[in-house]
Order: C-alpha cells, then sequence, then structure tokens
C-alpha cells in the first residue's frame, strides 16, 4: 500500500507491504513543492501537486494505484468522546451526525466525517470512547483531485495525527506507556497521546518550520532555498549566533504551544516521540524534553518496517527517516 503524506513543502511518499506480521519497505522519496501550490493546508495549485506526485511516483516505480492520503489543519475538527456500548451494537450511523455536529461544531452537510471506535484492553466500562472526524468537503476534495489527476485512487483520507498513532504501533510501541508524538512540519503541528495504544487526544497546532524559514530570509536577505538549507544545516554559513537566536525562538515557542495543548492530557507520560521536517532544528528535542518533563526521542518509523540495506542506503533512510512518520502511518493503514 502506498501512502502520500501532501505536506505544505513538499510531497513524501511510502510504499510498504506485508507478508504475515511483517512488513517490508518496498520504495521511498520526497519532492519539494513550489510556493503556494499548498495554502494554509488546502490545495492552491491542484496542478502543480498532480504533477509532483505525478513526477515522483513514475520515478520511484510505483505501479500501485489505490493510495492513502492525509489531511490535518484548520479544515480538520476530530475528537474523543463517550459512546454508550449498545449504541455501537445498533446503527452507529445514525448517531454519528448529531455526535459531528454537537462535539465538533460542524455542519454535517458541509463535511465529510467518520468515526472509529477506540477500544481499550480489558474495558469492562458501559460506554467506548470514540474517535470522530470531520474535513471540509472542499479541503478533501482538493486533495482527492490531486492524486486522481495524477492517475491514482485516494482509498482512505485519513487525518494525519492518527497515522503517527499507527506508525508508532508498529515500529516503537510499549504496552502500558503513556507516550506523546508530535509531528512538526511545515506549517502544522500534528500531536497525539496514547495510553497503552489507545489515543486520548489529537491535535493540529497552526505553527511549523517555514516560521523559522521566513524569519531567515527576512533577516539575512536570502532565497528561500536558501533558508531551508540554512535551517537544516547551519554548518559553514557563518553568523552562528543570530541563526542560533532564531532556531531557538522558534523551539521555544513550539515547546510551550505543545506544552499548553498537552498539559490537559500529558501527566505521567513515558517519552516524547520527536519527528517532521522540523523535528532536527537545533535545540528542539532539547527544550520540547524540558516543556514536557519527559524523555525525547526522534522518531525511526522503520524500525520495525524490513528495509533491504542492498536497495537503499541506510544513511539516506536514516536522514529521512523522522519525516517519514505520517506517510508511514497512512501505508500501514491501508495494510
Amino acid at each position: 500500500m502506498v501512502g502520500i503524506d501532501i505536506g505544505s513543502n513538499s510531497v513524501k511518499v511510502v510504499e510498504l507491504t506485508r507478508e504475515g506480521g511483517n512488513y517490508q519497505l518496498e520504495n521511498i522519496g520526497e519532492s519539494m513543492l513550489p510556493s503556494g501550490a499548498i495554502t494554509g493546508k488546502s490545495v492552491s495549485r491542484g496542478d502543480m501537486v498532480s504533477e509532483i506526485i505525478s513526477n515522483l511516483v513514475s520515478t520511484l516505480g510505483i505501479r500501485a494505484k489505490r493510495v492513502v492520503i492525509g489531511i490535518s489543519g484548520e479544515a480538520v475538527a476530530s475528537k474523543i468522546v463517550s459512546v454508550p456500548k449498545i449504541f455501537l451494537r445498533k446503527d452507529m450511523e445514525k448517531f454519528v451526525p448529531d455526535l459531528v455536529s454537537a462535539s465538533l461544531f460542524r455542519n454535517v452537510n458541509g463535511v465529510n466525517y467518520s468515526y472509529t471506535p477506540l477500544f481499550r484492553r480489558n474495558g469492562r466500562s458501559k460506554e467506548v470512547p470514540v474517535l470522530i472526524a470531520a474535513v471540509s468537503k472542499k479541503t478533501a476534495q482538493g486533495y482527492k483531485s490531486s492524486v486522481s489527476s495524477a492517475g491514482l485512487r485516494a482509498r482512505i483520507i485519513d487525518i494525519d495525527a492518527m497515522a503517527l498513532s499507527n506508525a508508532y504501533a508498529v515500529s516503537c510501541a510499549v504496552r502500558g506507556e503513556k507516550v506523546a508524538l508530535v509531528n512538526i512540519g511545515a506549517s502544522v503541528v500534528n500531536l497525539s497521546v496514547l495510553e497503552d495504544g489507545t489515543p486520548l487526544m489529537l491535535r493540529d497546532i497552526p505553527l511549523g518550520g517555514q516560521w523559522v524559514t521566513l524569519r531567515l530570509m527576512d533577516k539575512f536577505k536570502i532565497t528561500y532555498e536558501e533558508a531551508e538549507r540554512i535551517k537544516c544545516s547551519i554548518k559553514g554559513y557563518g553568523r552562528y549566533e543570530e541563526i542560533t537566536s532564531v532556531l531557538t525562538d522558534f523551539a521555544t515557542r513550539a515547546a510551550d504551544e505543545t506544552k499548553a495543548v498537552l498539559d490537559e492530557y500529558g501527566d505521567g507520560l513515558t517519552r516524547v516521540i520527536l519527528s517532521g521536517g522540523s523535528s532536527r532544528i537545533a535545540t528542539m528535542a532539547h527544550t520540547l524534553g524540558e516543556a514536557m518533563g519527559a524523555p525525547v526521542e526522534i522518531s525511526n518509523p522503520f524500525q520495525n518496517i524490513d528495509v533491504s540495506d542492498s536497495r537503499f542506503d541506510p544513511e539516506y533512510i536514516e536522514h529521512l527517516a523522522p519525516k517519514m512518520a505520517v506517510a508511514v502511518g497512512l501505508a500501514l493503514r491501508g495494510l
């Protein structure tokens, strides 16, 4: 199955296969998106996005046509609510529109919505936590059209924060632990808190690494591409203290906003797993760990996935791994 993570800055693709209980990496790749192709996590230039997806899939030699895509940001609303078990035994579809209206404050006519029961181990409660999610029909159609114009079919549309949970379940889940998954992308921070593998909270924060890029462009009067290179590695550029100041400001802001959201659910965290293209920004892991009071690990979603050293350069996989967590989770959803 192919997972396609259409971010604000790039498209990331992961193809996985499964034999028995073993997962194997078949293809992986990333292509940058032109500025303005995605605006506010909505597709602004579908032609550009489709072309990038088509070229990337062709270059990788992917033949599969069914894919799983993810959406996050302002167009997505999600919440975990308690639902009497008896509702699940009947026609749950009848109750979902009311849950969407009452809990997500969305007009059901303007959104695509779905639900997923979150059964907990040894749960004896008469109620079951249920994840309900809704996404603007206009936004969803923009992503679906971009994929279909590239000759593919979106079999499933997931939300990025849930994709992180899927990747965690396969890569590094530990029974009984309470963990925060923090994915810092270009324009959105995806958050998930899981306890014993069950999501307690999913949330998006409108903040990302583009904040750093734009600050560097303005401060040093440089191009977007130069700012992106400096953000990922400041070696050899000079003006170390000025650049470090920008990176530190972002890390502090991201940590503070993440902590503000997680405070309600974050007590007793075993660890924080950090992913996304901006996860390797200097001081990010340290600053987030201090704010949360828990150890921070950089995500490796391929930890329990077979990756052939003869087909894939280990250094390349190690470099891409943190930013591929959502794409891996999307591919796993389809298997």
